[in-house]
C-alpha cells in the first residue's frame, strides 16, 4: 500500500491531506455536473449561470461563466459564501457540501444511488422494448389489450367505481 493512501477519498478522487482547497472544490463541482442531470445530459456552464441568475433575488450573488469555469477547474480559491450558496441551490445540494467532507460524502452516495437507479430503469425499459420488438403481432395486441384494460381499471378505481377486472356479462341476445 502506498504511503498516504489511507487519505484518498475514492468517491471524489481526493487526497484530503495534500489537495489544495481550490482543487477539492473543483472536484466537488465537477461531481455535481456529472451526477445532477435532470435534462438527461450534463449542464453547460451557461445553463448553470443562467439558472443561478434566474433564481437570484436582489442582493444575491451572481456568477459568470468564466468564474464558474475557474472554480470547476480548481483554479480559483476562496469563493464567497454567496457563490457556494448559489451553486448549492442550483444543484439542489446542501451548502455544506462544498466545505464539509462528511456532508460531501453523504451527498455523493445519494447522487450515485440515484444515478444507478436511473441507469437500471433505462436498462429495464430497453429490455422490455427489446422483448416487445421480438413478439408476434398477436403478442403485441395482447400486451396492448392488457395495458388498455389496466388503464380502464385504474380510471374506474379513481372514479370510485369498483372494477372487477372481468368483462361485463353478456346481455340478452336479441
Amino acid at each position: 500500500m502506498a504511503e498516504g493512501a489511507e487519505n484518498v477519498d475514492e468517491r471524489h478522487g481526493e487526497d484530503r491531506a495534500v489537495e489544495p482547497e481550490g482543487e477539492r472544490l473543483g472536484r466537488r463541482i465537477e461531481f455535481l455536473f456529472r451526477y445532477v442531470q435532470p435534462l438527461g445530459r450534463r449542464y453547460t456552464l451557461q445553463e448553470v449561470v443562467d439558472g443561478i441568475r434566474d433564481a437570484a433575488r436582489p442582493g444575491d450573488s451572481r456568477i459568470s461563466v468564466g468564474r464558474l469555469w475557474t472554480l470547476l477547474k480548481g483554479r480559483a480559491g476562496n469563493p464567497t459564501i454567496g457563490t457556494l450558496r448559489a451553486l448549492g441551490d442550483f444543484f439542489g445540494v446542501p451548502h455544506a457540501y462544498f466545505i464539509d467532507d462528511e456532508v460531501a460524502d453523504r451527498v455523493a452516495a445519494q447522487l450515485e444511488l440515484i444515478a444507478a437507479m436511473r441507469a437500471n430503469d433505462v436498462r429495464s425499459v430497453a429490455l422490455r422494448a427489446a422483448a416487445v420488438a421480438t413478439m408476434s403481432a398477436r403478442g403485441v395486441d395482447t400486451v396492448r389489450s392488457l395495458v388498455e384494460r389496466s388503464a380502464m381499471l385504474e380510471a374506474e378505481a379513481e372514479a370510485g367505481e369498483e372494477g372487477t377486472g372481468r368483462p361485463d356479462p353478456p346481455g340478452p341476445v336479441v
